[in-house]
């Protein structure tokens, strides 16, 4: 690997907030220190990004986030530490930010690209590209200030077709706007990646991250917590047991029921994953085997578009806590096509510390044709949409969803069908 694109070593920020106009005044003449306190921002955060990687940079509000996006596109200084940052950066961060409100869009579109270094005349020519990918009409020839927080970042987004960036930095930008639109920007987004442009992208929105970034910062009050695969560091983020005093999600009562005699054996003998770990000996909190049947019963890893995929985890439940079992399908893009398991389901685990345990959930495969692969998951759910996970299994599959469009009407045509309905009515002349 080469010398990395951006590099971020040791980098604080510190800001000087003050009470009161006079108290600033006080201070910057060197006769008081009162009224004024210190924010620090950043504490010695490192990191580098490689060229043509994808970094995304999540964290609650008030992690630093901005900060560390506005220091590395040069807009605020440090207060310690070392940026470098090779290439030509283009950046979205706060909506407008760039543009003269009185300006029109078309006169915003100008001189920007003059600001970027362009000549006059190539921005002329290529402002039909600008224009048709912004799509606000004759709104383009309206001062900005009369714009939607949307058409704002239709102009915004539109204006980087002008540029041909090394290093493109997003700050949630993409959070405003009409969801086609959004569409848009991120099959741009995905264009610059394939031609080996380095992206920069902070969002709250972790499928997001997932889809768009290798690699995640996990930032939380200033400090740097995890840099490493984006999934992990989601792991760590909705992991954290930031809410003071959230309450654990609890299902219905408990519908456990004996297992049937021999189900166990059957499960390790139909496995189609298994725990590195010594059956026996397993410890608690573990996974033990994962296995898959049709709708007859038989194991299976091919299934017709609509049939139903039987999903059976033997597990050992943790000694400390509730152990809920989650089922993650992704498809061959890596995007999480769903999460569901037992806490969304509503069913109430095993007591901890119980004997060996079997999770049997049936899933409809109302899912284009294609590959899949399914992740076994076992965590304890502390608050809505968040939990902490302590066991996981490898990918599993490939599970194979079969249909021939060919020569059969298929039950839906796109990602995934969900459930609807449709009738016809005449009305009388």
């Amino acid at each position: 690997m080469g010398a990395p694109v951006i590099s971020v070593r040791g980098v604080a920020k510190r800001y000087q907030v003050f009470d009161s106009p006079w108290a600033r005044l006080r201070h910057a003449i060197g006769s008081s220190n009162g009224g004024m306190r210190e924010i620090q921002a950043l504490h010695d955060v490192s990191f580098d990004v490689a060229r043509g990687e994808s970094l995304g940079v999540i964290g609650r509000n008030g992690g630093g986030k901005s900060t560390l996006l506005e220091i590395l596109t040069g807009t605020v200084m440090p207060t310690a530490g070392e940026v470098t940052v090779n290439g030509r950066v283009s950046a979205l961060l706060e909506l407008g930010s760039g543009f003269n409100p009185e300006y029109t869009g078309r006169e915003n579109v100008m001189l920007n690209g003059l600001l970027a270094g362009f000549e006059r005349r190539d921005i002329l020519r290529r402002f039909g590209e600008v224009e048709a990918f912004a799509e606000i009409g004759e709104a383009i020839d309206r001062p900005v200030k009369t714009y939607s927080s949307g058409m704002m970042m239709r102009l915004a987004f539109a204006v980087q077709v002008l540029s041909d960036p090394d290093i493109l930095v997003i700050d949630e930008a993409l959070s405003v706007g009409d969801f086609f639109f959004q569409q848009k920007c991120f099959a741009r987004i995905r264009e610059l990646r394939a031609r080996g442009v380095t992206l920069v992208f902070v969002s709250h929105d972790m499928g997001t991250v997932r889809d768009l970034c290798e690699r995640a910062v996990y930032l939380k009050a200033g400090r740097v917590q995890f840099v490493g695969d984006s999934r992990d560091a989601i792991r760590h983020y909705l992991g954290e047991r930031g809410d003071a005093g959230a309450t654990p999600i609890v299902g219905p009562a408990a519908s456990t029921q004996p297992a049937q005699a021999g189900e166990l054996e059957a499960l390790l003998r139909d496995r189609a994953w298994t725990s590195p770990h010594d059956v026996g000996v397993v410890d608690p909190g573990r996974i033990v085997a994962v296995a898959f049947y049709n709708e007859r019963g038989e194991p299976a890893t091919s299934f017709r578009l609509g049939e139903t995929l039987r999903i059976k985890v033997a597990y050992r439940p943790d000694a400390r806590r509730p152990t809920h079992v989650t089922a993650v399908l992704r498809n061959k893009y890596d995007h999480v096509v769903t999460s569901i398991g037992s806490s969304r389901l509503g069913v109430a685990p095993p007591e901890p510390g119980g004997a060996m345990a079997i999770f049997d959930m049936l899933l409809e495969l109302r899912v284009e044709a294609g590959n899949y692969s399914v992740t076994i998951g076992l965590a304890d759910w502390i608050s809505p949409n968040r939990g902490e996970s302590f066991d996981t299994s490898d990918a599993i599959g490939p599970i194979t969803v079969t249909w021939d469009y060919e020569n059969d009407v298929a039950p839906f045509l796109g990602m995934f069908g969900p459930q609807a309905s449709a009738s016809f009515r005449t009305v009388k002349p």
